[in-house]
């Protein structure tokens, strides 16, 4: 689109992707020599998924108490692939895989946006903007479900355009859709993402609508999650991924009770009121949004907020350096902590109260804020650029797969910021789940400018030449 330069040469391919990743994998040893002994378990959930992990071990012993502690602790996604890797290797065996896991991932996201742009320079590029964002750096090193969600997003993003490939083969439809249909599993919110893919593709080449590989691709993609809530059927009667102290009905309970405390209707100390529910289902969240429209309105433009403005690099900074770790529980005080003061009165208030506490952590945030506010600059760019009558996107004559990854991209930061609406607490590790997808926009929106750039430059260089002859 920007540039034909597709790397033609296989021997030079291998040889870019070896330094990127080595790069990568070297950064991660690093960062987990340097780390804080206490880093793998102070992500959000991972003291929690520890004990769910530790209860599962040890029902092991017992076909019967196994089988009795799955059905007990919710989603199996959210800490069951970590529980196999801990039993195995401990805490340095899943930062191993989890490593592992984001240098692969890397790589693939360098292929994503060459599919999109043929630009090794884009392609490059993209890869690591996002190897190099904040939280692709600490979730790796953490018991976080974002480490194992994550790539597989990418891989599905990577197999599904290798499935659309002048291959006609079923093998990458298949692994498409699992990697998809995992990711859903770990993160229920992702469940909707390979139907997106599907319908996209139907809606670029209406051929494809009674493709069997595709219905394949849409059977993997939402098998996981269906043979789980098929054995919690089995085991508890309701169909579903499981309760847990994180799941659906909590968080739609919660984000009720900001907007009442927000409204003057919850108690001032911070705790929801007693005839508040504690899970909520959706008819019910729906009824309470009818009737305080104003205050969710303004949740959820707080939560947009701090997914796009939040950098995330207080997980590398807190979390896994272990910097400023004994004043995070003041910053996350229901009540006083940063998101009550950025909801109730606001940004200046927030970052007041936050450089009381805690003022090397906001001024790291502030800084990380900056950076990634050019990320969306280009991201923001890239929109405009790519919903444009006479962009690739529109044309007949682009590739498919190319056509299908620019849509894909523009999606995904879209579905990302809309499904986390619906938790009480939407941070940017919500966000990480399509930072690929930010990184390869902002990489176009940014190339746009400089190629405009170089265009008006090279404009104004012409009538001067002709002017020096005359």
């Amino acid at each position: 689109m920007l540039e034909s330069s597709l790397i033609q040469n296989s021997v030079v391919t291998r040889v870019v992707y070896w330094v990127i990743g080595s790069f990568i994998a070297l950064t991660h040893l690093l960062l987990s020599f340097v780390s804080d002994s206490d880093s793998f378990i102070r992500a959000d959930r991972s003291p929690q998924r520890l004990k769910a992990i530790t209860r599962l071990i040890d029902s092991s012993q017992t076909f019967d108490s196994f089988i009795h502690q799955l059905s007990a602790q919710g989603n199996v996604g959210d800490y069951g692939i970590h529980a196999a890797l801990y039993w195995f290797a401990g805490p340095p065996g899943v930062i191993a895989f989890q490593i592992v896991l984001a240098v692969a991932s890397t790589l693939c996201v360098i292929s994503i946006s060459y599919h999109a742009f043929n630009s090794r320079a884009i392609a490059i590029a993209s890869g690591l903007i996002y190897s190099l964002l904040p939280q692709s750096l600490a979730f790796p090193h953490q018991l976080t479900s974002e480490a194992l969600a994550n790539p597989l997003v990418i891989f599905g993003t990577a197999s599904f355009l290798r499935a659309l490939g002048p291959r006609n083969r079923t093998l990458p439809w298949i692994l498409a859709g699992a990697s998809f249909g995992f990711a859903a599993l770990i993160r229920p919110a992702l469940i909707l993402l390979p139907l997106s893919a599907a319908l996209l593709l139907i809606c670029i080449d209406r051929k494809r609508m009674r493709s069997s590989q595709l219905g394949i691709f849409i059977a993997c993609g939402v098998a996981p999650f269906l043979l789980w809530g098929l054995f919690m059927l089995s085991q508890t009667g309701q169909f579903g991924p499981g309760q847990s102290n994180q799941d659906l009905g909590i968080n739609l309970s919660q984000s009720t009770a900001k907007v009442l405390l927000a409204e003057g209707l919850a108690k001032a100390d911070g705790r929801p009121p007693e005839w508040l529910q504690r899970r909520l289902t959706l008819p019910e969240y729906l009824h309470f949004v009818a009737k305080y429209p104003g205050g969710f309105t303004n949740l959820y433009i707080a939560n947009t907020f701090v997914m796009l403005a939040d950098s995330g690099i207080g997980r590398l900074y807190v979390d896994v350096l272990g910097i400023g770790a004994e004043a995070r529980l003041q910053l996350m005080n229901p009540l006083t902590g940063w998101r009550a003061q950025l909801t109730n009165h606001g940004l200046l208030a927030m970052l007041e109260a936050g450089w009381r506490v805690a003022p090397g952590t906001i001024l790291v945030g502030v800084v990380g804020a900056l950076g990634f506010a050019l990320i969306n600059v280009g991201v923001l760019i890239a929109y405009l650029v790519l919903l444009h009558r006479d962009s690739a996107l529109r044309n007949a004559l682009t590739p498919l797969t190319q056509r299908w990854c620019l849509a894909f991209m523009l999606i995904i930061p879209i579905y990302v910021l809309t499904t986390s609406q619906v938790t009480a607490y939407a941070p940017s590790r919500l966000r990480s789940q399509g930072e690929f997808a930010w990184a390869i926009l902002a990489c176009i929106g940014w190339a746009v400018v400089f190629r405009q750039r170089h265009v008006v430059r090279s404009s104004a260089q012409v009538p001067r030449q002709e002017s020096a002859t005359n």
